[in-house]
């Protein structure tokens, strides 16, 4: 089996990366180079099974909601994860869908990041938007889409940074500890802020970072991403917060929804830079 077989190749990973850590290793230089290239060799194929792992972890873990029953809001956002794991592939056929017939000089591909089915410096422009925060090796997926970018091109990717969230609360120290228990769940939360750095560090200049701010007073208009209150929920199953903590900062935001005081607010980065000519 495919599974098994990637199991296998990551185990030896990390038998490698255990030999290569011990000193005594280092007197042996023949054995301690070709250790080094099997190591560097499989790290790909071990970063994209853990990436598939941590897909199908998070379909299972939903779906053992939906199959459990119980919370109508839990249930909501155990639907939600699923249809937005799943749904990938359909929406690149609902835009090739809607772009049929209208002549448009696009196309659309469904790929690998870190391997893009395109040649060196094929784009005038490149964008990602809401992207890095999602990726286990973004250093990797940014030598890409720099590749990818001619010569003198320039590449944009925007995302929000997860560290900036705010939400007017009573409890504001509980407030922080759930958005530290939600950003949890993302690869990279404070990608956002890095960026500039790893544009510097890949060699792009005229390097340009613009904040924007999106900040949300309608509590419904955010809810079917948001999830707050199922969230909070959820981090109490966690341990996160306790049971008393959980009713008390649920009924005052509730209280803040009705009366029409809501405020919610995080920001995003958007970084550009140049590639050299």
């Amino acid at each position: 089996m495919l599974f098994d077989k990637l199991r296998q190749i990551e185990e030896r990973s990390q038998e490698i990366a255990r030999r290569l850590a011990d000193p005594a290793i280092f007197s042996q230089q023949a054995e301690y180079a070709r250790l080094r290239k099997e190591h560097a060799d499989s790290q790909e194929i071990v970063a994209r099974f853990g990436e598939y792992r941590d897909v199908l972890k998070k379909i299972s873990e939903a779906q053992h909601i939906l199959a459990d029953g119980g919370d109508r809001e839990l249930q909501e956002l155990a639907q939600a994860e699923v249809d937005e794991l799943s749904g990938r592939q359909t929406m690149l056929e609902e835009a090739r869908r809607r772009s049929a017939g209208q002549s448009l000089p696009v196309s659309f591909h469904q790929g690998d990041l870190y391997h893009l089915p395109f040649e060196d410096g094929a784009f005038d422009r490149c964008y990602a938007d809401k992207t890095f925060q999602h990726l286990l090796n973004p250093q990797q997926a940014l030598s890409e889409l720099i590749r990818v970018t001619r010569p003198g091109g320039r590449l944009v990717i925007a995302d929000p940074d997860h560290e900036t969230h705010v939400l007017d609360s009573l409890y504001p120290e509980v407030t922080r500890r759930f958005f530290r228990f939600r950003s949890g769940g993302i690869h990279q939360p404070d990608i956002a802020h890095r960026l500039y750095g790893m544009f510097r560090e890949a060699g792009l200049f005229d390097i340009v970072v613009e904040p924007l701010t999106w900040v949300a007073t309608d509590y419904e208009s955010i809810r079917p991403l948001s999830h707050f209150i199922e969230g909070m929920r959820l981090a109490e199953q966690h341990g996160v917060v306790t049971t008393e903590e959980v009713a008390q900062w649920i009924a005052s935001l509730e209280d803040v929804i009705a009366s029409g005081r809501f405020f919610h607010a995080v920001t995003y980065f958007i970084t550009a830079g140049r590639k050299p000519e």
